[in-house]
């Protein structure tokens, strides 16, 4: 079967192509062999060479132009992608125009930056790359690292302690901690203290099978523990589980603030001292040479420029 595929593919080329996704657009033979330059019998012979791959009439006559047939449709979004996707890599190395550039890009980060950075992302893409189209996915800070390095994403935001060679890291924001509890929490009245923030259960968000994390390492060197009752595989989920239940979580204040936006809880100040985090912005060293991801990664940058400015202290 892929043998077969594969002599199939070998008889395209980006012409075929681009003629088929210019007559899904316009419906007209005429109208593609103007724009594109050609003669409407080579338009037609395009067509042809597109029906013997794909073993499909694709597009049939309808009045003065042409109709496309169900595999057609089926066809049109993947095959804009892959053109897409091909446009985007011509265009590496060379001036990036966000204006008129049709760009997909990944961006690696954990759910709350993307919820706490989507807003005004959202806002410049649709002003200023009507085109481009983000991706965010979430991983844990270990697998956002791999992710860059194997280039599955063009830029990750997170915590990194050991960046390999492959990959070149900015910071973008200083994080301190907050406890978010319950409006109103039954054990909790005034100034949280470290005997109840030990006595309360506590939620850990990890990717992690070890239910442990920074805030216990704390706590040992104190001499104390703490009880985790659950770990979340994502902030929101776990702050969403504090505002109904006794159960708190520590948390970074960037993402703290953004979930007193969302749900009913109070902030509290921790009741030891908590070392703080550099945010790191990471991209690998090849694309250093592509202004598309430079356009990207200041875009992320500017983002967290634009966050309130009691949001990180």
């Amino acid at each position: 079967m892929n043998l077969i595929d594969d002599i199939h593919i070998r008889r395209l080329d980006l012409t075929l192509l681009i003629v088929f996704e210019m007559l899904l657009k316009k419906r007209s033979m005429s109208a593609v062999a103007a724009e594109m330059g050609l003669t409407q019998s080579a338009v037609s012979h395009a067509v042809g060479r597109l029906r013997s791959v794909f073993g499909d009439p694709l597009l049939v006559r309808k009045g003065a132009g042409v109709a496309p047939t169900v595999r057609a449709l089926l066809l049109g979004p993947p095959l804009a992608d892959a053109l897409a996707g091909i446009r985007g890599a011509v265009q590496i190395g060379r001036q990036f125009d966000p204006g008129t550039a049709a760009r997909r890009f990944a961006v690696a980060a954990p759910d709350t930056v993307v919820a706490t950075l989507a807003q005004a992302v959202l806002a410049e893409l649709a002003q200023a790359a009507p085109h481009c189209l983000i991706m965010f996915r979430t991983f844990s800070h270990e697998s956002a690292l791999a992710a860059v390095v194997a280039g599955e994403v063009d830029i990750a935001v997170g915590v990194f302690a050991d960046t390999p060679k492959e990959t070149v890291g900015r910071s973008i924001a200083y994080e301190t901690f907050r406890v978010v509890s319950r409006r109103d929490h039954p054990r909790i009245t005034g100034v949280l203290d470290l005997d109840t923030y030990c006595s309360l259960d506590h939620m850990l968000v990890s990717h992690d099978r070890d239910a442990r994390g920074m805030i216990d390492t704390v706590l040992g060197g104190l001499g104390r523990q703490r009880r985790v009752a659950a770990v979340m595989p994502q902030m929101l989920v776990a702050f969403a589980a504090a505002s109904q239940s006794n159960a708190i979580i520590t948390a970074p204040l960037s993402a703290c603030l953004y979930a007193a936006s969302l749900f009913p809880v109070t902030l509290h100040e921790p009741p030891m001292a908590i070392p703080g985090f550099e945010l790191t912005l990471l991209r690998h060293r090849d694309g250093l040479a592509d202004p598309a991801i430079t356009w990207l990664a200041e875009l992320v940058a500017k983002a967290f420029l634009s966050e309130p400015a009691n949001s990180r202290h």
